[in-house]
């Protein structure tokens, strides 16, 4: 069990906010856990207690803990060439995207996932002229200003704005960041989008989204809409952007589009694309568009772009994942769904309400009776009893991540699903009882 860490996050939060390195707009206090090493898929806190990380730093962590292959190509780079523009490992990494994903004919690097979103919008407006681009409820694409948080009103045009409770709401926001730029849709919903485009399409730029919804709730697409809404922005002539930052690399290496068969025009890459141990990001998409940076009709900045540190990063995990037709990413899926399969069944066991969904590389965890079909049914409620659920997951051992994520890496093992086996039956045991009283 844990012990008190309390004297060293008060030593902390005398310099950092709220003790602790991001926040939302959320009505209860994070208590960090310092760590000190970490191994494979265990981390060992400052008191020496050890947790299986399935938390694996919001999913960037696809590579395990000490794994010797990156590491060394990390020292190796560090050792040889650390601050230049570029480097001799460009060309390798760079072809390794595009040899992968089918939107990347061409590639630019960066560091966040909100800058790089925000350089596709740019380059979605540069090419058609126009000025809006639709965004989706429960999907999430950075902290900027324009396209974080909101809701619309039920009649008229879905123009998004703040709301009071909005747990991606924040004081601060520049006037009509979000009103004069955007349109806010319900997801999964072909026939809404295309009465949008009917009426303002001539004003929209982009539409972009989660190709799955995993930052709300694990939510699949519908049959056929991704298809679909490809068919409408071609029509329209819109660009189609997937904000692939979860799920590139984490549903397999040509990510989302890949696996569904639709192929977007300009897909943001960020997290696992760079194993997990330094920051990278991408906009990769077609050379018709890319081509607005070669001609530097569009600027892109960025001091640490193409650093070459990341670049390392990025070669020496792409590598690893893509090594004998992806066989590292099988094993780690397969250790994730018995890991999955032992949630569900210790729950039943225990009379807890929960389901597993999503894929396997990128799954999320409800307490409630069936799979969420649609973003609007994650409520307030029942992620405050997933994050009470996470709670007692990590009193026993367990990481996950923010909000029920599940995020597995290519070191997780056979010996892994036993520890999470013979630690889940206490802590769904206990958040039974906790669910009964507040039920």
């Amino acid at each position: 069990m844990i012990t008190d860490m309390s004297d060293y996050n008060q030593r902390v939060k005398q310099r950092l906010p709220g003790g602790v390195h991001y926040n939302f707009h959320l009505p209860w206090e994070e208590t960090p856990l310092h760590f000190t090493h970490a191994s494979r898929s265990r981390v060992t806190d400052m008191n020496g207690n050890e947790y299986l990380d399935l938390y694996a730093r919001f999913g960037a962590l696809i590579v395990g803990h000490g794994n010797e292959e990156y590491n060394e190509c990390l020292k190796d780079t560090i050792d040889r060439v650390l601050s230049v523009s570029h480097c001799d490992l460009d060309a390798e990494a760079l072809e390794l995207i595009h040899q992968y994903v089918p939107s990347a004919e061409m590639i630019r690097f960066g560091l966040s996932g909100t800058e790089i979103v925000q350089n596709a919008l740019r380059l979605a407006r540069a090419y058609t002229g126009k000025n809006r681009f639709v965004r989706f409820e429960g999907h999430y694409h950075g902290n900027a200003d324009n396209i974080m948080g909101g809701k619309t009103a039920r009649t008229g045009l879905p123009v998004p704005s703040d709301y009071p409770g909005d747990m991606k709401g924040t004081k601060g926001r520049a006037r009509d960041a979000m009103e004069s730029q955007s349109y806010l849709l319900p997801w999964n919903d072909a026939e809404r989008l295309e009465e949008l485009f009917r009426q303002q399409g001539d004003d929209i730029a982009a539409v972009i989204m989660e190709p799955v919804c995993v930052n709300g709730g694990g939510v699949m697409p519908a049959p056929g809409y991704l298809h679909k809404v490809r068919q409408l922005c071609n029509d329209y002539q819109i660009v189609l952007i997937f904000d692939e930052i979860i799920t590139g690399f984490r549903m397999g290496l040509g990510g989302a589009q890949q696996l569904f068969g639709v192929t977007p025009d300009l897909t943001t890459l960020g997290k696992a694309i760079a194993g997990g141990g330094v920051p990278v990001s991408a906009l990769v998409g077609k050379s018709e568009i890319m081509k607005l940076l070669v001609d530097k009709k569009v600027i892109h900045a960025g001091t640490f772009n193409g650093y070459p540190l990341g670049t390392a990063a990025v070669k020496a995990t792409l590598e690893m994942l893509g090594r004998k037709g992806g066989q590292a990413m099988d094993i780690m899926n397969r250790h994730a769904e018995m890991i999955h399969d032992v949630l569900r069944r210790e729950a039943a066991k225990a009379g807890l309400p929960l389901v597993v969904q999503g894929p396997p590389g990128c799954a999320s965890y409800h307490c409630c009776t069936e799979p969420l079909q649609d973003t609007s049914e994650y409520t307030f409620e029942l992620m405050s009893f997933d994050i009470l659920l996470n709670g007692k997951l990590a009193e026993h051992g367990i990481l996950v991540s923010t909000l029920s994520r599940m995020y597995p890496n290519i070191m997780l093992e056979m010996k892994d699903v036993a520890w999470f086996s013979e630690r889940v039956p206490a802590a769904l045991a206990e958040m039974k009882e906790l669910y009964d009283e507040l039920i």
